[in-house]
C-alpha cells in the first residue's frame, strides 16, 4: 500500500491533538475512518508510531521520528498551493460545477471553498443532479466539471479519484441487525434493499443500480430489491420506513443521521469513491484548475 496525503494529514491531527477523538473532529471524518487511515499508515510504515493509554494517545519513537517527514511533507504541499494561488489570477472565468446526489460528503464542500479561495476571478455555478444522474450533468452539457460518485458509465467522461473511505450498512433503527457490531454481505443476504433508480443521463443504468446494491457479491446472492429512490431524501424515508436497507460513506453517519436510521460498520464491502470528473475533450485550463486543485486539497489527493 503507498502511503498517501490523507494518511500524513490524519497522522499529524492525532499527534497534535493526542486524542482520536479531536482528531477527528479538527479533520471532519468519523472517528472509525481516521482509526482505519492510521493502521493503514503504520502497515505501511511497517512500525508502531502511536499507543494508547488511558491518557489519551502518545506517539512512539518512530512516531516522533516520522512525525517530522509529515509535517514536512504538507508543508511543501501548502508552499504548492500558496505558488499555484498566486499564479491563479491568470485565470477566470465561469465554470459549472456538477454535484452527484450520491456524492455528498463534507470534502465536496472542502473542494468547492478551496476553488473559490484560489481562483477568486472565477464565477462557479454549482449544478445539483439527482440519483438518475450519475453524470452530474457532463453528457447534455449543464456542466463543465462534477464531483460524483463512480461508476459514471458512459463514453467520453474522464474520472480521477480524490477521496475514498468505508461504506457503512443502513438499516431502519427497529432492525434486528442494527445493534451488530459489524455486517457483512452475507449476513444480509435476502432482505429487501434500496437502490438507485435507473440512469436517464445515458449513464449506464445497469452499472449504477448494482453499484448502490453491492452487485455481483462474493457469495452469489441476487439482491432483492424493495425499492427505487431518484432522491437521497426518497432513500432515507425508504430506510426509516422498513422497506429495505443500503450501504452509505461512513462519513455520512455525521451529516445524512436522522430519526429512524441505523449505522452499522461494513465487513466486506467495496470503499466508496468520490471522483472529479470532466469531459475527456475539454482541455481549458479553467477546467484544469479545477480538477487539480480537486485531487491536491481533498485528503484522497
Amino acid at each position: 500500500m503507498n502511503v498517501e496525503l490523507r494518511h500524513l494529514r490524519y497522522f499529524v491531527a492525532v499527534a497534535e491533538e493526542a486524542s482520536f477523538t479531536g482528531a477527528a473532529r479538527r479533520v471532519h471524518v468519523a472517528q472509525q475512518v481516521l482509526s482505519v487511515q492510521v493502521r493503514q499508515l503504520e502497515a505501511a510504515v511497517g512500525a508502531k508510531l502511536l499507543k494508547r493509554s488511558s491518557r489519551g494517545v502518545a506517539l512512539t519513537a518512530a512516531g516522533e521520528a516520522f512525525l517530522l517527514t509529515a509535517r514536512d511533507t504538507l508543508a511543501g504541499l501548502d508552499r504548492g498551493v500558496t505558488a499555484a494561488r498566486n499564479a491563479a489570477g491568470a485565470v477566470a472565468g465561469q465554470l459549472a460545477v456538477g454535484l452527484s446526489g450520491a456524492a455528498g460528503a463534507e470534502i465536496r464542500t472542502a473542494v468547492i471553498a478551496a476553488f473559490a479561495r484560489a481562483y477568486p476571478r472565477v464565477k462557479v455555478a454549482l449544478r445539483s443532479f439527482d440519483l438518475t444522474c450519475p453524470a452530474a450533468g457532463l453528457l447534455d452539457g449543464s456542466s463543465d466539471v462534477a464531483l460524483v460518485r463512480p461508476p459514471v458509465a458512459a463514453a467520453g467522461i474522464t474520472l480521477r479519484e480524490i477521496w475514498r473511505e468505508p461504506r457503512v450498512f443502513v438499516l431502519p433503527a427497529g432492525h434486528p441487525l442494527a445493534g451488530r457490531a459489524a455486517l457483512r454481505l452475507a449476513d444480509v443476504a435476502g432482505l429487501p434493499w434500496i437502490a438507485a433508480a435507473p440512469a436517464t443521463d445515458g449513464c449506464d443504468p445497469v452499472a449504477w443500480r448494482d453499484d448502490f446494491l453491492a452487485s455481483p457479491r462474493p457469495g452469489g446472492d441476487v439482491p432483492v430489491i424493495g425499492a427505487t429512490a431518484a432522491t437521497i431524501e426518497e432513500w432515507r424515508e425508504y430506510i426509516a420506513a422498513g422497506t429495505g436497507i443500503s450501504l452509505c460513506p461512513a462519513s455520512a453517519q455525521q451529516f445524512g443521521a436522522r430519526p429512524g436510521i441505523a449505522f452499522v460498520p461494513g465487513g466486506d464491502v467495496p470503499p466508496a469513491v468520490m471522483c472529479a470528473a470532466w469531459r475527456a475533450g475539454d482541455t481549458r485550463d479553467i477546467v484544469r484548475c479545477f480538477t487539480e486543485l480537486a485531487a491536491s486539497i481533498a485528503p484522497g489527493g
